[in-house]
């Protein structure tokens, strides 16, 4: 007779059905991992707006951003192991042996790595592949040179770019690279070969870029922005197509940029417009400044974060007009919303928009398809596989 409840079942019966699924188990994360790395060459959680795959897989299947970023890093890496593939799909090595395994340095053999995974447990693994990490970490020491000299120069591009060179040293060097790596991470999990499109990954050195960027941008308090514009320029929307002719936005002792730049920086700040004054001189105005203190303590306290939907940058926040002011919005806690360096910049150049429903503020694609907000996981759900098919 069929047991009816678990209770009913033998103890020999549960250490099978447990063994059994946990081999099923592994396959189909397998899998899983193969549809997540595929996700993630295409670009497809930047095509919403997110940074990278991890932000995405933890909006979408609701799990926290650490584990989501861990799991984009093991699907990147099995796409480069096809032993520990292998034996992963069959059921024969466990999601925690799999993840051991692909921290182990490049250059070791995979078959040696998959057979000691076969006789050892997950821990006795795990202690093994970090004496591996600890002998390749002595060996690039030992290579490491010091250098006596240290600069740092740039110029301007044509672009409006900025191109700076430099040299650091000992500790100061040491301590760069850790920050630069270190926060590039955090924004776009690990690093992925770059790929076409505009919602592509970011090559490494775009990661490193923004890196570098976010780390020294946080950390300044907001600094006086002069513009060079006219007024047909700096209130251009990309609702009204292509920047006028004439668009002579630009920052000051530097190239020209879009007049869409130009809003971004001009959403919080102190902002002094230098209007061509006829007869070859500049009048600079009076400066304004955009958010007050005491309006962004406001923000800070209701927003907390960054307002993009699975956003949960803390720091560094900028504050953006809804109805950018240039084109008569106000500047008050309706109008204002919180948000990163990275998506502000989504909203001003990259096509994205912000709508206001019921005091929430609503983030579209270039598309128009709207950003699901994390907490709602249906909204990500795509129709059932038999009927998509």
């Amino acid at each position: 007779m069929q047991a009816t409840s678990l209770h009913e079942l033998s103890i020999h019966t549960l250490e099978a059905e447990i063994a059994t699924l946990g081999r099923e188990l592994s396959a189909r994360l397998q899998r899983w991992l193969e549809l997540v790395a595929e996700f993630d060459r295409r670009g497809g959680g930047r095509r919403w707006g997110f940074r990278g795959t991890a932000e995405w897989l933890a909006a979408a299947c609701g799990i926290g951003l650490r584990a989501a970023r861990e799991h984009v890093r093991v699907a990147r890496r099995l796409g480069e192991r096809p032993i520990v593939r292998e034996a992963f799909s069959s059921g024969e090595l466990s999601y925690s042996k799999v993840r051991a395994i692909t921290r182990a340095p490049d250059g070791e053999d995979e078959t040696a790595l998959v057979d000691l995974a076969r006789a050892s447990t997950a821990g006795e693994l795990e202690h093994a592949v970090r004496g591996l990490r600890t002998a390749a970490s002595a060996q690039l020491a030992v290579a490491n040179l010091a250098h006596a000299r240290r600069y740092v120069d740039w110029r301007w591009e044509d672009d409006g770019s900025l191109s700076f060179r430099g040299r650091l040293v000992g500790d100061d060097a040491a301590a760069f690279v850790e920050a630069i790596e270190t926060g590039a991470a955090a924004l776009h999990a690990s690093p992925a070969p770059a790929q076409a499109g505009p919602f592509a990954t970011p090559s490494q050195g775009a990661q490193r870029a923004d890196a570098l960027a976010e780390t020294v941008l946080s950390g300044c308090p907001r600094t006086q922005v002069v513009l060079h514009v006219d007024d047909a320029a700096l209130a251009c929307t990309a609702a009204a197509g292509q920047p006028p002719a004439g668009d002579i936005c630009a920052f000051e002792d530097a190239p020209a940029l879009p007049s869409q730049t130009a809003r971004r920086v001009a959403c919080d700040g102190e902002l002094a417009l230098a209007k061509p004054a006829g007869d070859g001189r500049y009048d600079y105005g009076r400066t304004r400044r955009v958010v007050s203190p005491a309006l962004r303590r406001t923000l800070q306290r209701r927003d907390r974060r960054c307002r993009f939907p699975g956003c949960e940058r803390r720091h560094g926040l900028h504050a953006h007009h809804i109805r950018h002011w240039a084109h008569g919005g106000a500047t008050d806690h309706d109008n204002l919303i919180l948000l990163c360096r990275y998506h502000h910049r989504l909203v001003h150049e990259d096509g994205f928009t912000i709508t206001n429903r019921s005091s929430e503020a609503v983030f579209h694609r270039p598309d128009g398809r709207p950003v699901p907000h994390p907490a709602s996981r249906a909204e990500w759900d795509p129709p059932p596989l038999a009927a998509a098919a």
